[in-house]
């Protein structure tokens, strides 16, 4: 009784998440079966259960087990002590209580464990629940589509109906997420026919993810479609029709006026849609702005990823004053935050100080900061501190290097006149001998400066990966005539001709 009783206490301590029906459904799994739900343990409660229970195993009871599996989600490393208790439970007790193995089943699918929850599924659920239950079906059609496996969850969906399974409106919504996911509207109408057959045809959460996954098939009229005909929309209703339309043309007339109607009818986007509707305008237009004003007047600034986009949109429009005024008042920013103000500085001299800055403040850098900031000294001629950050990036922060860091370098060098020098760091890195960004970068150097030498290896590497590209022969044959090399000029007019060009 004391270790129920400690286990019951550690689940009302450990910090509640907040529940709400999320604007996309593809982020959500199975709601859990009803339980007791404590109020939220300390961590180190339940460690200690778990510690007297690897000493004495054979105080694992139902009793015990029920709060404890209600404790383990909240836990800050559930996939580890759900590996221990799997070490401590007896096959027999589940197998004599099947309330126990579905929550076990709904724990694992949730944490994306789908071999384990799959398992239980087929050895330890007796046949009658697999038959008259739609909920361990769902955990797993829903954790399969949670993982990107959706040829496997659209598989389970079918296997429900042969084997005569139930279905309700869970179901519907974990499939439509799968053939969203896929990007099968073929399937999807499938589904959606098979929804209008179980009555469901008028419940929200089924025709939100009808519109979503109509969205993201780029059926748009069709994702329109079931949106005006819904009895009943709630404010995910609207960020999933707003979130659709953003997608497929970003802020266009139709998603403005959407916008609009929503804000009409007392709902409010939510920070993700914000983001995109500050990153999908058009950047000489008023949309921004307008939105903008919005979001300081109902106080949004301070959300993260409102601010990001905010920082984002201004650096579009080359207003990196405003760009940086957002950034400095902001309360937190992450790493994003500071991707998005680095790339703002694309022109601007302060991009290193920047970088030190975000450097000092304790983040890391990643892929996408060392593509900002070396764009930017790409684009200021930041010699000697751009190879400063490339040798950081692959030597201090262990990234491996893209096309695009490397294009940026060879730009760099290449605008600098250092065209042997950007032929040799190409050398040294041998699939870059292959990459058309990187060549063209190489032969507009060389045309520009004149270094023949270089610009006949990368013109006749081009020639052969991208045959059909006039440009490159004509770069040549003008390098040729500046340099009076009339014979080679002809000889690359012939085989221009040849080629039909």
């Amino acid at each position: 009784m004391a270790l129920t009783a400690a286990v019951t206490h550690a689940s009302r301590a450990l910090p509640r998440r907040r529940h709400r029906r999320a604007p996309a459904p593809s982020t959500r799994l199975a709601p859990p079966l009803s339980t007791p739900t404590p109020p939220p343990t300390r961590p180190a409660t339940l460690d200690r259960v778990f510690s007297d229970l690897e000493a004495q195993p054979r105080l694992l009871t139902p009793s015990l087990l029920a709060p404890l599996l209600a404790a383990l989600p909240l836990h800050p490393s559930p996939r580890r002590r759900l590996a221990a208790l799997r070490g401590l439970l007896p096959v027999s007790l589940l197998r004599r209580h099947p309330d126990l193995a579905l929550r076990l089943l709904h724990i694992h699918a949730s944490l994306g464990l789908l071999a384990y929850a799959h398992h239980i599924f087929d050895h330890l659920l007796p046949a009658r629940t697999r038959r008259d239950r739609a909920f361990p079906w769902n955990c797993l059609v829903a954790g399969y589509a949670h993982v990107g496996r959706y040829d496997d969850a659209l598989a389970l969906y079918l296997q429900m109906d042969e084997e005569g399974a139930p279905r309700d409106g869970f179901t519907f919504e974990s499939a439509l997420r799968a053939c969203a996911g896929a990007r099968s509207a073929e399937l999807g109408r499938a589904v959606h026919r098979d929804a209008v057959s179980a009555g469901l045809a008028a419940d929200v959460s089924v025709c939100d993810a009808l519109v979503e996954m109509y969205a993201q098939c780029g059926d748009l009229e069709m994702a329109c479609q079931v949106f005006d005909a819904m009895p009943e929309r709630d404010a995910v209703s609207w960020n999933v029709m707003l979130a659709g339309l953003l997608g497929h043309g970003g802020l266009s007339p139709q998603a403005t006026e959407v916008w609009r109607r929503m804000l009409g009818e007392g709902h409010k986007p939510d920070s993700v849609v914000l983001s995109k509707m500050l990153c999908h305008h058009p950047d000489d237009g008023k949309q921004g702005l307008e939105v903008h004003a919005w979001v300081i007047r109902h106080e949004l600034e301070i959300e993260l990823p409102v601010a990001n986009a905010l920082i984002g949109m201004y650096a579009r429009k080359k207003q990196l004053g405003h760009a940086l005024s957002i950034f400095e008042s902001m309360p937190a920013r992450d790493l994003a935050s500071w991707n998005a103000i680095i790339s703002a500085h694309s022109q601007h001299f302060g991009v290193l100080m920047m970088f030190r800055r975000m450097v000092d403040s304790g983040l890391q850098p990643n892929e996408a900061t060392f593509v900002a900031v070396l764009s930017a000294c790409d684009n200021l001629g930041l010699v000697e501190g751009g190879m400063r950050l490339f040798s950081e990036m692959e030597n201090k922060y262990r990234i491996q290097h893209t096309v695009q860091h490397c294009t940026s370098v060879v730009n760099m060098l290449g605008k600098a006149g250092m065209v042997d020098e950007a032929y040799e760091f190409m050398s040294k890195r041998p699939r870059l001998g292959s990459e058309p960004t990187v060549l063209r970068a190489l032969l507009h150097a060389s045309s520009v400066h004149g270094n023949i030498r270089i610009g006949e290896i990368a013109a006749k590497k081009l020639f052969d990966l991208e045959p059909d590209n006039a440009h490159h022969f004509v770069t040549l044959m003008k390098m040729y005539d500046n340099t009076g090399r009339l014979e080679e000029l002809e000889k690359v007019k012939k085989t221009m001709r040849d080629k039909g060009l």
